[in-house]
């Protein structure tokens, strides 16, 4: 019970509904700091856990167990190596989704039958859709030195959400390429490579996609950038970049997010190169929104037919397990956290998450598999 409730509440709660459920006058009552000693040495027992059974998963496919990273080496079925990905949408549906999308809208905000649209999967049977982030928590600092000021750092949570045919899971760890050498596993124990397409959403941060190639390189897969993270970073910029009343300002960032809807980047980037010098209070700002548009170009998709498709566009699933893993329990005002503390907090409340808690109390094992 405590566990699950460590999860959920602060330690100075736990202990308290722990005294009271357990009748303990204050000289025998459970202490706040013994309670926290306990959760951090079960929570570090269980990451070693979820590591234990991760390598002993790329052991068995003769891959590096240190690493995770796939080699020549390894002993993988060709269905990995080389899967045969599920059918992408047919031309005639997308011309006809896109023919109908396009009736009344200007040239520079339709669609058109490209690689973008045609090589959008037909829908999400057989796709392992997962998302990516890192979720920073203030460092809680053994002792400050003097009078020196406080330095504002931060532990990073790695969290992936991985979801195929109707079922998911949610794992952690501090550090990303520890977070994807569990991935690794993960997905080869529940055979999710299988012949299945991978399909990557993220906020765009290069440490993810340069982490999604050292792992996943070998083989086929698609990264997608979280529609919501891509209009918002837009009208940070706009909000930098231009000036005019405010229904000017927000006829231009409505106009910038109709083109990016359809994944044309290009048109983008003319659209911005058209603005008239009355309309731009930084031209500066333009000029990097303009460099981030390409820089993430690779991974935009056509996000409106996608959605035509009631197919995802956003890595949301990521952050709502990051409320949940992370932020609703570690980041109130003036909280800070060891390493260790934090992730052992993490690592339980996703054991909560995957179901996996009782099995692991009662049988000390991580089936690692997945849940409805």
């Amino acid at each position: 019970m405590n566990l699950r409730l460590v999860s959920k509440l602060s330690y100075r709660e736990t202990a308290d509904v722990l005294n009271r459920v357990l009748h303990r006058d204050e000289s025998v009552s459970v202490k706040t700091s013994t309670l926290e000693d306990w959760v951090e040495s079960y929570g570090e027992s269980l990451s070693e856990g979820y590591m234990s059974k991760a390598e002993e998963i790329l052991d068995s496919y003769d891959i590096d167990k240190q690493s995770g990273i796939i080699s020549e080496g390894a002993s993988l079925p060709p269905s990995v190596l080389n899967p045969e990905l599920p059918a992408v949408i047919g031309e005639k549906q997308a011309r006809h989704l896109i023919t109908e999308y396009n009736r009344g809208r200007d040239r520079m905000t339709k669609l058109k039958y490209d690689d973008l649209a045609s090589g959008i999967e037909e829908g999400p049977g057989k796709c392992c859709y997962i998302s990516v982030d890192d979720i920073g928590v203030r460092f809680q600092k053994p002792e400050r030195k003097g009078k020196c000021k406080k330095g504002r750092s931060f532990i990073e949570n790695t969290v992936i959400h991985i979801q195929a045919e109707g079922k998911q899971y949610t794992l952690t760890a501090i550090g990303m390429d520890k977070a994807f050498k569990l991935l690794v596993a993960f997905l080869l124990e529940n055979r999710l490579m299988e012949d299945y397409r991978l399909v990557f959403f993220s906020d765009g941060a290069t440490c993810i996609r340069d982490n999604i190639e050292k792992y996943f390189g070998f083989r086929q897969y698609t990264i997608i950038l979280d529609w919501l993270h891509l209009e918002k970073k837009c009208n940070e910029f706009l909000s930098m970049g231009i000036k005019g009343s405010k229904d000017e300002k927000q006829r231009i960032k409505k106009e910038l997010a109709s083109i990016l809807w359809t994944g044309r980047h290009q048109n983008a980037i003319c659209y911005l190169e058209s603005l008239k010098k009355s309309q731009v209070r930084n031209a500066v700002k333009i000029e990097e929104l303009k460099d981030y548009i390409r820089r993430k170009s690779p991974n935009l998709t056509c996000y409106a037919l996608r959605h035509e498709l009631n197919l995802r566009i956003s890595s949301n699933r990521v952050e709502k397990a990051n409320d949940l893993v992370v932020a609703a329990r570690q980041k109130h005002n003036g909280m800070s956290w060891s390493k260790n503390g934090s992730g052992a907090l993490a690592v339980i409340t996703v054991t909560v998450i995957n179901g996996e808690l009782d099995r692991w109390m009662t049988k000390h094992r991580i089936d690692y598999r997945m849940a409805s």
